[in-house]
């Protein structure tokens, strides 16, 4: 069945199609895994291809500030973009394809550039069309999922995610020969993903809306807290809990090479066992949250649980001095991340403030999550600088990850539109 989206303002209330609910979150798979590999592996396994010995810490941080810019401006420039955009394909489309396009040239950059400069240049372009993409993308839960199925489907969001942070560690096993391959295969799904998910739907151009001048440019990075506290509560507890989210995926390659001592080759199958664990405790967790959280219609004492768990994982993880510690403590926080998912998107529906303005919205609430993928990196030179450390001080980078998680998760309860 081809739906149709509704009319800007309108809440949607008929049930999506099984089509549709696999097709979206195949697409969300495939964009997460292109975004993630170089994050969780393939930029560690390049710098260390042009890093000095012991930079590599400090280094990634130095590749990734960029990108920290391109995820800030995008997702809610994109996000406006498209609930302004009038294309005979419909107000999402375009940005989808544009964002996945762009997403493929930054990461064919990292491939073959040789110097931090242009790994610098390519993650920035990788930033920008993964949040153009993911800005439309997610506008799509809003535009067509019923109040009724939307704990369902961000629990299944959160499967998707999981598989994704699966699939980077696990393909680049096989890819290390070739920078091409082990840059482009996780982003290959892209282009299939989009053609399934564009035949179970039809996306109506948006509706006639004021011009979009410079100062409207400069509101989309905005949505005012104090007017909408609900919001603002949400964004900042999502945003903190990313921190730890962040630590936890960008650092545990170099953990396992520079802290644990491991060869490339045993530290890059340590890290996808790591992947594996989490996935299959993340996705059990997250089906049964989200259920439960459907069944007893409350959102918040979830979260607040979620970013517990994730906190006491990166404490175990930062205290670990064999292979098994380090998976024990990815075991714990995956039972953080998998609760967290089955109620984060459920709960971003309930607190956005203008159902007019659903994809801007969600743009600027999409910095909460990937602002802390690139940002983290910026300022984890000053938990690495703690005491000198030769090569950083990298079980601090974890504890500062389950600091972010901790104050994250009672940021939450201030909410009042959802319980």
């Amino acid at each position: 069945m081809i739906m149709q989206s509704e009319a800007a303002g309108t809440a949607p209330d008929q049930p999506v199609s099984t089509g549709f609910m696999l097709s979206y979150l195949l697409l969300v798979f495939a964009i997460y895994a292109a975004l993630f590999a170089p994050l969780l592996a393939t930029l560690a396994i390049k710098l260390g291809q042009i890093s000095a010995d012991g930079n590599k810490a400090v280094d990634l941080g130095t590749v990734l500030a960029p990108g920290a810019f391109a995820a800030l401006v995008a997702a809610p420039i994109f996000g406006a973009l498209s609930d302004r955009t009038k294309s005979r394909f419909g107000r999402r489309k375009l940005w989808i394809v544009v964002g996945c396009a762009l997403m493929g040239v930054g990461l064919v950059v990292m491939a073959l550039g040789s110097t931090l400069l242009a790994l610098g240049a390519g993650w920035f372009l990788v930033q920008i069309g993964a949040n153009a993409a993911m800005a439309a993308n997610n506008a799509l839960l809003p535009d067509f999922v019923p109040e009724s199925q939307r704990g369902k489907v961000s629990a299944l969001l959160g499967i998707a995610l999981s598989l994704a942070l699966l699939t980077g560690p696990y393909v680049t096993q096989f890819t290390t020969q070739d920078n091409l391959l082990m840059f482009l295969v996780p982003w290959a799904l892209c282009p299939i993903a989009i053609l399934l998910l564009f035949r179970t739907f039809k996306d109506c151009p948006a509706e006639p809306m004021p011009p979009f001048g410079a100062a409207d440019i400069l509101g989309t990075f905005w949505v005012n807290p104090v007017k909408f506290p609900d919001f603002g509560w949400a964004f900042l507890s999502r945003f903190l809990v990313f921190m730890g989210v962040a630590y936890f995926l960008t650092y545990q390659f170099i953990f396992l090479s520079d802290q644990l001592k491991l060869d490339e080759a045993t530290a890059l199958e340590t890290l996808a066992l790591s992947q594996l664990i989490t996935t299959v405790v993340t996705i059990s967790c997250t089906l049964l949250s989200g259920w439960l959280s459907d069944k007893i219609g409350r959102r918040k004492p979830v979260v607040l649980a979620a970013g517990l768990f994730v906190a006491a994982g990166l404490i175990v993880i930062a205290t670990a001095s064999t292979i098994p510690m380090f998976l024990v403590g990815a075991a714990i926080y995956g039972v953080g991340q998998g609760v967290y998912f089955a109620v984060d998107m459920a709960l971003v529906a309930a607190v956005l403030p203008n159902p007019e303005d659903t994809g801007k919205d969600l743009g600027v609430f999409n910095i909460a999550s990937v602002f802390p993928q690139t940002i983290a990196p910026v300022i984890a030179p000053v938990f690495l600088s703690i005491g000198a450390v030769a090569g950083g001080n990298l079980p601090a980078v974890f504890l500062a990850g389950a600091v972010f998680a901790v104050v994250g998760a009672f940021v939450v309860l201030p909410i009042k539109k959802t319980r």
